[in-house]
This record gives structure tokens, sequence and C-alpha cells, in this order.
């Protein structure tokens, strides 16, 4: 595969920091709005600063969340992996599924991430990033969608 793990993993934080700093932004403007005047109740069923307080409390809960994996993820430092060892967090994992070829990225954040040259971002969180976890090259996994299986062959680890 021949891919720089160390530069892939600094596109993975630097696409968080962006989604960091523009919650970190709405966060802030949510809680300046849950005191402005016309948030206040204008009757004991009005309930726009309470919902604008909840709001307000779920984005900070997502930044201090984004904020951890941010760390989590700076403090990887990315290795290399035999083709006979298990797969673990920065593994770079390509498969053979249903839909094609995959690339994928195991890493502890990131879910969802999808970065230049078709590679994934999965985390041992997903159902995918758990079925690989120490799984070997050669080896078949399988996932469940909905109710059917569904098959990755692993043809590759690095």
């Amino acid at each position: 595969m021949g891919v720089d793990k160390a530069a892939l993993l600094g596109q993975v934080l630097d696409e968080l920091e962006r989604e960091w700093a523009t919650l970190v932004s709405a966060q802030r403007s949510t809680s300046e709005g849950v005191t402005h005047e016309e948030n206040r109740a204008e009757g004991d069923k009005d309930m726009r600063s309470t919902e604008a307080s909840y709001l307000a409390r779920g984005q900070a809960q997502r930044v201090a969340q984004l904020s951890e994996e941010i760390q989590r993820l700076k403090s990887l430092a990315p290795r290399r992996f035999g083709s006979t060892e298990p797969i673990a967090a920065t593994a770079l994992v390509s498969v053979e599924a249903p839909s094609g070829r995959l690339l994928l990225f195991l890493l502890p954040g990131g879910a969802g991430v999808r970065l230049g040259g078709g590679v994934r971002i999965v985390t041992p969180g997903s159902p995918l990033g758990s079925a690989l976890l120490g799984a070997r090259s050669g080896e078949v996994v399988e996932v469940l969608r909905g109710d059917e299986p569904e098959e990755y062959e692993i043809s590759g680890v690095e």
C-alpha cells in the first residue's frame, strides 16, 4: 500500500480541529443567546430560554468530547504492521467488501472522516472496527448490517 500514516493522521487531526473551531463558535453564539433579551420567557409556557440552554449544554459537551478525541489522536504514534501481526490502532487495512475494495485506517477517534485516496477512518467502537481488532491479513471478518451478515476479507495490513 505504501501510505504515509503520519500524514493521514495529520489530515484527520486537521479535519477534527476545523470541526472543533466551528463547534466552539456555534456554542459561544448559542450561550450568548441564552441570556439574550429576545429569549426571555414571555409566559410560563414559553421555553425559548430553556431550549437554548439545552442546546448550549449539548454543544459544550460535544466540544469537550472532540477536544478529548483530538488529544488522544495527538498522542498516537503510527506504527508499521507486519503481515502476520494482529490489527490494532493505527493499522491501515485493505479489505474486500461486498461494495468493493476499502482502505480503512483504524483510529481511536475521527469516526466517519474520509480522506483523499478513498481512505476511511474506522474506530474500535464501530461494528467493522471492532471486528477488525485482533484479526490478521487473509482472515475474513463478519459484520451484521441489519439482520444480514456482511463479510470483509482482509487483503492487507500496514
